[in-house]
């Protein structure tokens, strides 16, 4: 958590591999360095706004992915729609979505390949209150039926007191302090 411009977007980008440190060494699952190459894959990423291909539906967009990271599961992708509440949307095009939608499947296609770690990146920013249920109820399904971890950067305390477990409060790109949700909501009351 933290302000506009504090590092939360730095971080995450460091974290799924777009961006590089200018200091210091990121470590996930055990490696480091060059050998973070290795284990990308276990990450799954939404940052800043999903990159849609909005004249396609929402199984096309996911059947792209799918292609790419060699996955052909029969049924695969109806189970991802199915995950982040987007079966019944059937041939619509992207560019027809709701905002919320269009976060859901961007979270989709972060799922492609069953990563381990999921970095959402402001996922609720600009979302109606309908959109911002839809969001939350799909993290807490994820990380309860998928035992997935979760990183989601906001600056909106509210809304994730309602998903978090820790928090780490970023300032000026530095990690000024990690909390539980225990201890946060004691220095809130």
């Amino acid at each position: 958590i933290g302000r506009n411009g504090a590092g939360k977007t730095t971080f995450l980008k460091m974290i799924s591999g777009l961006a590089e440190p200018t200091e210091g060494e990121i470590e996930l699952f055990g490696y480091t360095g060059k050998d973070l190459a290795k284990i990308r894959s276990r990450v799954g990423c939404l940052i800043e706004s999903p990159g849609l291909y909005g004249n396609m539906s929402a199984y096309e967009n996911l059947n792209i992915k799918c292609k790419l990271c060699g996955i052909k599961k029969v049924g695969y992708i109806e189970e991802i729609l199915e995950c982040v509440g987007l079966s019944d949307v059937g041939k619509k095009k992207t560019s027809k979505f709701s905002l919320g939608m269009k976060q859901r499947l961007g979270i989709a296609l972060a799922l492609i390949g069953e990563p381990d770690l999921l970095l959402l990146d402001e996922p609720i920013n600009g979302l109606d209150p309908q959109g911002i249920v839809e969001v939350r109820d799909t993290i807490l399904r994820l990380n309860r039926e998928r035992n997935m971890t979760i990183i989601i950067s906001s600056h909106i305390l509210g809304e994730l007191s309602k998903l978090a477990t820790d928090y780490g409060i970023i300032h000026q790109g530095s990690l000024l302090q990690e909390v539980t949700h225990e201890e946060l909501m004691k220095r809130c009351s």
